[in-house]
Protein backbone atom coordinates (compact mmCIF):
# COMPACT_ATOMS: atom_id res chain seq x y z
CA UNK A 1 0.00 0.00 0.00
CA UNK A 2 1.36 3.42 -1.00
CA UNK A 3 1.45 6.07 1.69
CA UNK A 4 1.31 9.67 0.54
CA UNK A 5 2.68 12.17 3.00
CA UNK A 6 0.85 15.45 2.73
CA UNK A 7 1.67 18.52 4.75
CA UNK A 8 -0.64 19.56 7.51
CA UNK A 9 -1.98 23.10 7.37
CA UNK A 10 0.59 24.24 9.92
CA UNK A 11 3.47 22.64 7.98
CA UNK A 12 2.15 24.19 4.77
CA UNK A 13 1.98 27.63 6.41
CA UNK A 14 5.61 27.24 7.48
CA UNK A 15 6.55 26.19 3.95
CA UNK A 16 4.71 29.17 2.44
CA UNK A 17 6.27 31.53 4.96
CA UNK A 18 9.76 30.35 4.02
CA UNK A 19 8.88 30.63 0.31
CA UNK A 20 7.59 34.17 0.77
CA UNK A 21 10.83 35.09 2.54
CA UNK A 22 12.96 33.58 -0.25
CA UNK A 23 10.94 35.28 -3.00
CA UNK A 24 11.11 38.63 -1.18
CA UNK A 25 14.89 38.38 -0.90
CA UNK A 26 15.19 37.34 -4.55
CA UNK A 27 13.03 40.25 -5.69
CA UNK A 28 15.00 42.68 -3.53
CA UNK A 29 18.28 41.39 -4.97
CA UNK A 30 16.99 41.72 -8.55
CA UNK A 31 15.74 45.24 -7.90
CA UNK A 32 19.14 46.15 -6.47
CA UNK A 33 21.00 44.70 -9.45
CA UNK A 34 18.62 46.26 -11.95
CA UNK A 35 19.60 43.91 -14.74
CA UNK A 36 18.50 40.64 -16.26
CA UNK A 37 21.80 39.42 -17.74
CA UNK A 38 25.42 39.76 -16.78
CA UNK A 39 28.45 38.98 -18.90
CA UNK A 40 32.11 39.23 -17.92
CA UNK A 41 35.23 37.53 -19.23
CA UNK A 42 33.26 35.00 -21.25
CA UNK A 43 31.03 34.11 -18.33
CA UNK A 44 27.31 34.75 -18.77
CA UNK A 45 24.68 34.82 -16.05
CA UNK A 46 20.95 35.32 -16.55
CA UNK A 47 18.50 36.34 -13.84
CA UNK A 48 14.77 35.77 -13.64
CA UNK A 49 12.47 38.62 -14.57
CA UNK A 50 11.31 40.82 -11.69
CA UNK A 51 7.64 40.71 -12.71
CA UNK A 52 7.70 36.89 -12.72
CA UNK A 53 9.10 36.86 -9.17
CA UNK A 54 6.57 39.51 -8.10
CA UNK A 55 3.70 37.36 -9.43
CA UNK A 56 4.96 34.27 -7.60
CA UNK A 57 5.36 36.29 -4.41
CA UNK A 58 1.80 37.64 -4.61
CA UNK A 59 0.39 34.18 -5.31
CA UNK A 60 2.29 32.72 -2.35
CA UNK A 61 1.02 35.53 -0.09
CA UNK A 62 -2.58 34.98 -1.21
CA UNK A 63 -2.25 31.23 -0.75
CA UNK A 64 -0.86 31.84 2.74
CA UNK A 65 -3.90 34.00 3.53
CA UNK A 66 -6.26 31.25 2.31
CA UNK A 67 -4.60 28.47 4.34
CA UNK A 68 -4.26 30.69 7.40
CA UNK A 69 -7.95 31.64 7.20
CA UNK A 70 -8.88 27.96 6.89
CA UNK A 71 -6.88 27.05 10.00
CA UNK A 72 -8.58 29.85 11.93
CA UNK A 73 -12.04 28.90 10.68
CA UNK A 74 -12.60 32.17 8.80
CA UNK A 75 -14.67 31.91 5.64
CA UNK A 76 -13.31 33.46 2.45
CA UNK A 77 -14.87 34.29 -0.87
CA UNK A 78 -15.36 31.18 -3.04
CA UNK A 79 -13.87 33.03 -6.02
CA UNK A 80 -10.72 30.96 -6.52
CA UNK A 81 -9.01 33.35 -8.94
CA UNK A 82 -9.37 36.24 -6.50
CA UNK A 83 -7.87 34.20 -3.67
CA UNK A 84 -4.89 32.59 -5.40
CA UNK A 85 -4.06 35.11 -8.13
CA UNK A 86 -4.02 38.65 -6.86
CA UNK A 87 -6.36 41.29 -8.22
CA UNK A 88 -3.79 43.60 -9.81
CA UNK A 89 -5.14 45.17 -12.98
CA UNK A 90 -2.61 43.63 -15.39
CA UNK A 91 -3.81 40.11 -14.53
Amino acid sequence: MVSYKYRTDQEYLEFLSARITRLSKTLERLETLGLSQYSSAGSNKSFRQQEEIRQELERAEKEYEVVNARTQGVALSPNFKEMIICNRRQY
